[in-house]
């Protein structure tokens, strides 16, 4: 698996060592694993069977932990598989920025780019940058909203997704179109909340 894992990172050029990945893994892994879990009880059960999403129903069984915290490791998979593939490196970015490595560092700094960090390495989320080079405006008003400690996932999410409070569309376009930024912090900022 080690030489596949290489090849993958190596062929969609991240950047990233399998350190990184197993680094990664080996957290995501851990906060969806543990031990000391209870039997779920009837109603958990029930609740999970209806709501839980794709994978809980069948994972469940007779109510055994194994099989959910088989499903969050899986979840936990790809959770850092999207944010390998959501993103970019420095290095990936500067290039399609057309500037220095630098100076997304000293965007990063300034709060006028965001990142989040995988293993050793910051990534710079895709939908922050424009196919035509540049970077998506209002980022320097949205950027300080974005809760500490996020899942990239969330905020690429919320960003691709149509919301009514911007005539529903998704804030990457409305912000690409002009729109006020301070509209789409306020919502970013919500995200914490959850």
């Amino acid at each position: 698996m080690a030489s596949g894992l290489s090849d993958l990172l190596t062929r969609h050029r991240t950047g990233l060592t399998e350190q990184d990945v197993v680094t990664a893994l080996e957290a995501a892994l851990s906060a969806a694993h543990d031990d000391g879990t209870a039997p779920l009880t009837d109603a958990e059960v029930a609740y999970l069977r209806e709501h839980g999403g794709p994978g809980v129903p069948a994972a469940l069984g007779d109510g055994n932990p194994a099989g959910l915290r088989r499903v969050s490791a899986e979840a936990a998979v790809d959770r850092v598989a999207e944010a390998v593939s959501g993103s970019f490196s420095l290095e990936e970015a500067a290039q399609l920025l057309g500037v220095d490595r630098t100076r997304v560092s000293h965007r990063l700094r300034a709060g006028t780019l965001w990142s989040f960090t995988l293993g050793r390495y910051r990534r710079i989320p895709r939908w922050q940058l424009l196919s035509n080079g540049s970077v998506l405006p209002g980022l320097a008003v949205l950027v300080p909203a974005i809760p500490s400690g996020i899942e990239p996932a969330t905020v690429a999410a919320f960003m691709s997704a149509p919301q009514q409070d911007l005539g529903d569309q998704t804030p990457s376009r409305f912000l690409a179109g002009g729109g006020d930024p301070r509209v789409v912090a306020e919502l970013v900022a919500d995200l914490g909340r959850w």
